[in-house]
């Protein structure tokens, strides 16, 4: 009998251990859960912001310096052409543009063209347009011509 109270006893110690050991598990598996879904949360905004990052290249890398370009057009325009216009579009980099510009002569815009033509800023230039006003409004008075020539830019001058 004192045998069998010894055996009892002693498993009575060992489903003690047992539970106690079971229970250090389950609260360790819980507390690592909790870990891993306050990682998984740490891991996903991380994620996004290396997408955001990737984005933001991407974006700058097809970033146009226009602040660079203008004055490089400015430097083919012709004396006598005075520059009035220039549509500038950063979602069609590779897309012709617009440039208007006032001359005094019809000359001017073969002048202007051929310079545009030589530059190293544009690949495409076509001769839109030339208007020659009456001179009877203020601002064509001294420059009645008006041109319009269609350019396309180098992609990689707007990147420089």
């Amino acid at each position: 009998m004192v045998f069998a109270g010894l055996l009892f006893l002693t498993i009575g110690g060992f489903y003690l251990f047992l539970e106690n050991s079971k229970t250090a598990a389950q609260n360790n598996i819980n507390e690592g859960n909790a870990k891993l879904a306050q990682h998984q949360s740490t891991q996903k905004d991380v994620d996004g912001f290396i997408k955001d990052l990737a984005d933001a290249k991407a974006i700058i890398g097809s970033e146009a310096h226009y602040s660079s370009i203008i004055p490089k057009i400015a430097q083919h325009i012709p004396s006598g052409i005075v520059l009035e216009s220039l549509t500038l579009d950063t979602s069609a980099l590779d897309k012709p543009i617009s440039l208007i510009a006032l001359g005094k002569t019809k000359d001017d815009s073969i002048r202007l063209k051929t310079n545009l033509e030589k530059s190293e800023i544009f690949k495409d230039v076509h001769l839109e347009s030339i208007v020659y006003s009456d001179g009877k409004a203020e601002k064509s008075s001294d420059y009645p011509v008006v041109i319009t020539i269609s350019v396309t830019p180098k992609p990689e001058v707007l990147k420089q």
